[in-house]
């Protein structure tokens, strides 16, 4: 069955396990995209390949979330051109050359775009590592409740715990655990 646009933004903004189910669903309906690129990108491998494609899976997701979707094109026609993008940037990292490609130069290159995206690169880098050390049980709660949008009763049954009030608590000793580690970076 194919699953049309409404249906895919609508699901993965409700959060939670509909999102979850939407993103499998649209992996799955658009997976053609790597058999494509095998054509394409004929210096990619096949794993090089899924790389590029579930990182584009995931910047669709973002771009859903955020807004920057504009529906000024299909979304499978987007998440292609995100695909498109991301096998060249996999290209020029294994030929350490600036390849041309119409599609993917900006109209105009700002160097606070260009600094931001590192400044997030790092970001990111420093809040995974922290997500790492508060432990397992702290890092599925983090990611389930913040990033993924489950709320506490779909977090308590995906990881076991008793009812949502305990998963609250712990939530706030995990984010507790965190702001003292963030105190501690900036000392």
């Amino acid at each position: 069955m194919l699953y049309n646009d409404d249906y895919f933004i609508a699901e993965i903004r409700a959060g939670g396990v509909r999102q979850e189910q939407a993103i499998k669903k649209l992996y799955e309906q658009d997976i053609h995209m790597v058999r494509y690129g095998r054509k394409k990108y004929r210096t990619l491998d096949d794993e090089d390949l899924i790389t590029a494609y579930n990182s584009s899976i995931i910047a669709l997701r973002r771009q859903l979330l955020t807004g920057t979707f504009r529906r000024e094109s299909s979304l499978s026609t987007y998440l292609n051109r995100i695909f498109s993008n991301k096998c060249i940037d996999l290209l020029r990292q294994k030929t350490g050359q600036w390849l041309e490609y119409s599609e993917t130069v900006p109209e105009k290159a700002d160097d606070n775009d260009i600094l931001s995206s590192l400044e997030q690169s790092e970001q990111l880098k420093q809040a995974i590592q922290y997500l790492e050390a508060l432990g397992e049980v702290c890092k599925q709660i983090l990611m389930d409740s913040e990033y993924w949008g489950y709320n506490s009763e779909e977090i308590a049954e995906r990881i076991g715990f008793a009812s949502a009030n305990s998963v609250n608590s712990k939530k706030y000793s995990c984010l507790q655990k965190l702001r003292q580690m963030l105190v501690s970076s900036s000392s």
